[in-house]
Order: C-alpha cells, then structure tokens, then sequence
C-alpha cells in the first residue's frame, strides 16, 4: 500500500483531479459535457479509481456502473460513504458534483489513515438531461428503475439506458429488479459534498455551510390563462377579458405572499419560468387571448407549500372572477421536500469557522438516499456565477473548508 501524503497535500490533489476532470469533458462547444454513462464520465471515473489506488484504495464498480473505492480489508462490513456523481449537464461547468467526488476521495484517504472503516463513490447519471430524469445512477443502485427508463434512449445519442449499463460493463436487469444492490446496503449514512449553486454563500461571504434539508416543489409547468383576444384600442378596461393583465396579477399577489413568509423566516422560493402570449397572433395592438406560464414553487416546509398552493387556488378564482378570465393550472407535480440528518448536518454546521445552515433549492443524490431510509448529511461549498454553466467558479480554498468542516463531523458522528 502506497503512503497517503499529509494533508497539505490534499489541495494539491483535489487540484489535479479538477483539472482532469476538465480535459476527459471538454466541449468543442464550450463549458464541459460528460454525458451520464458516456466516454468522459468513464474516463473520470478512471481517473478517480487511478487516484484512490495510489492512495492505498481498492476500486470496483457496482452491477450499474457506480464506482467505490475502500481500503482492501473491508470487505462487506456497513460503514459510511461520501461522494458525489461525475456527469455533468451539456455544455455545464466542471465542479457540480465532481467537487462532491473529490471530497470523497480525500475523506476515504483520512478514514482509512485513521483507521476508520469509510468508503467513496462516484455515482452515475445524477443530471435529468441525459435520460430524462433525475438520480439514475443513484435508482439504479436501489434497484428502482422501471422498464420505461431502461428502455430511455439517452439525449443526442441513441442508446437506451439499458444498453449504456451494459456498455460499461454493467446488469440493467439489476437496475430495475426492486432490490438494492450489495453496495447501496452496506452504506451505513451517505456524506455528500456539493457546490452551492446560487448565490447565498457568496453574498454571505461564507466558503461553506451545513445543508438542512432539500426542497420540495410544487411544479406546474402548462398553466394556462384563457381570456378573449381583442384590439388593443378600443376595448375599454371595464370590458376587457385580458388574460396577461389577470396572470400579472396573480404573479404579483404570489410574489407579496412571498415577501410575508420571508419576513416571518419561512423557506420559500418562487419563479415563473415561462410567460407567453400567443406566438402565431401576438402584436403589440391586440389583446390576448390566452397567456400560458409555468410556475415552480419551492420549500423545505410541507406546510409551507400547501398554504402557498392553496392561496394560489383562491387567487386564480378570486381574479377569474374579477378580470372575467379563467385559470387552468393543468396538471401539477408535486415532491415533498426532504429534511437530511439533523444530527450529522448540525455536526458540519458546528464544524465550521462560522456555523451556517441552508436549504438545498436543487436536488441531490444525498436527498435520494434519504428518501429510501439511508441517513444522510450534505456540505455547500461557495460557489460564483451559479452552476450548470460554463462559469462555475469554485476556489480550492473553499473545496478544502468543506471537507474540513465534513472531516470533523464524521469524526463526531461516526466514530460514536
């Protein structure tokens, strides 16, 4: 077994593994793209592998291409697990999720240094765009996929997600068989380290925070407002049915409804992603006839999200009415939010320099094995410019107090 350097080292290394991870998914295009399954998330997956074993870290990949990393003697003993996934979205930024598989990486280096049983990982296909859904790698462990997703060609390549498992050497019929796979069972609470990708960090001036919970969202993405389209020059007010003066409206009310719960500390976030008159008839001198939007209404508080939907309900009535219009909200999707361990994340928050804790607008693997009975605990790293794009901007620095601050919790939660 190869020596594990000091820790001074351990920035340098996070350094080089960033760096590669760059070259194996650069686009001609611009930014980075490696695609769930596809030639550059395997070859980061290689290079991951390449690193823990000049640490002393044996590497196997699971029946659908998760890889793990854990110290020879191991074996099937429970222990906990860290990491993150290693695709990207098209044309994205090179630090969503590769940042969690590095940090990883270095905390197996230190559990195994301290003898303290621990695995990484590096999980598949954590990005929708590539199959259409979310956590697939993730899924796939748990045994959870159905025959629809399997049978999923995989976005600009053809390839089912079926044919992608067994292209790496995978089982698909074991993604969809309804039992976890032996690795997913032997995790015993999953650590994941993750860039923030909004600006809080930043505007705090804070490297890094605790993550309390995940979002749920109430999503309804073909709204529609039905009015009657009319000139613009002659209908007075008072006759009007004018569907983007009544959606204006109901925008502002959520957005005041939204301002309340803020000053009252609740969890709250809301954007109408979409507004569109019609795109065949719209002029600047008629009215409209019909205003299609989407929302996508998202909190940490069940409660939260239901009084919300419920204002919003009586809103869209209350305006119908009003402005002689008629809201159909058509079909809504719905997740409830996930709240990750309140023991290990006040841990991480306890960690760290200044002690922060947030929510997670986005989701995550960590919030999927939460989901399915796994305690698990998430670090945000600050972050500029957002993420899924090529301007992610996270600093070693902060990579380095992240995983410092999740270090210290697992010495506290997992050694007892």
């Amino acid at each position: 077994m190869n020596a594990i350097p000091p820790r001074t080292d351990e920035a340098a290394l996070a350094a080089r593994l960033l760096d590669a991870f760059a070259s194996a998914g650069l686009d001609p295009a611009g930014g980075f793209t490696r695609p769930a399954w596809g030639a550059a998330e395997s070859a980061c997956h290689a290079i991951l592998a390449e690193a823990g074993a000049l640490h002393g870290l044996a590497a196997h990949a699971d029946a659908v291409g998760n890889l793990w990393l854990a110290p020879p003697g191991l074996g099937d003993v429970p222990a906990p697990a860290a990491g993150s996934h290693l695709d990207s979205v098209p044309r994205g930024g090179n630090f969503d999720g590769a940042a969690g598989a590095v940090a990883g990486l270095i905390l197996a280096i230190r559990a195994a240094r301290a003898g303290l049983p621990f695995r990484a990982v590096a999980l598949r296909g954590e990005e929708s765009p590539w199959f259409g859904a979310p956590y697939v790698g993730t899924r796939a462990a748990f045994g959870a996929l159905d025959a629809t997703e399997l049978a999923t060609p995989r976005r600009g390549g053809g390839a089912t997600l079926a044919d992608c498992i067994a292209a790496v050497g995978g089982d698909p019929a074991q993604a969809g068989a309804g039992v976890p796979l032996p690795e997913i069972l032997r995790v015993s609470a999953f650590w994941e380290l993750h860039i923030e990708q909004g600006p809080v960090l930043i505007h705090r001036d804070l490297p890094a925070a605790a993550v309390g919970a995940v979002r749920g969202h109430l999503r309804l993405p073909a709204a529609r407002c039905i009015g009657q389209a009319g000139h613009s020059g002659v209908v007075p007010r008072h006759l009007r049915h004018d569907p983007a003066m009544a959606v204006a409206a109901l925008l502002m009310d959520l957005d005041d409804v939204w301002a309340r719960q803020e000053q009252e500390g609740a969890d709250l976030v809301v954007t109408a992603g979409v507004l569109a008159t019609e795109a065949d008839e719209a002029t600047a001198t008629r009215i409209p006839g019909e205003v299609g939007f989407a929302l996508d209404i998202r909190s940490a508080s069940p409660t939260t999200l239901a009084d919300v939907e419920r204002f919003l309900d009586a809103r869209c009535r209350e305006i119908g009415t009003r402005r002689g219009v008629a809201f159909d909200l058509g079909r809504a999707v719905r997740a409830a939010p996930v709240v990750l361990d309140a023991t290990r994340a006040a841990a991480i928050a306890d960690a760290l320099p200044k002690p922060h804790s947030m929510p997670s607008g986005a989701g995550h693997d960590a919030a999927e094995f939460a989901r399915r009975g796994v305690p698990a605990a998430m670090a945000f790293v600050r972050n500029a410019n957002g993420s899924h794009n090529p301007a992610e901007a996270m600093e070693i620095p902060d990579l380095m107090a992240g995983i410092e601050a999740m270090w210290r919790a697992v010495l506290v939660v997992e050694r007892g």
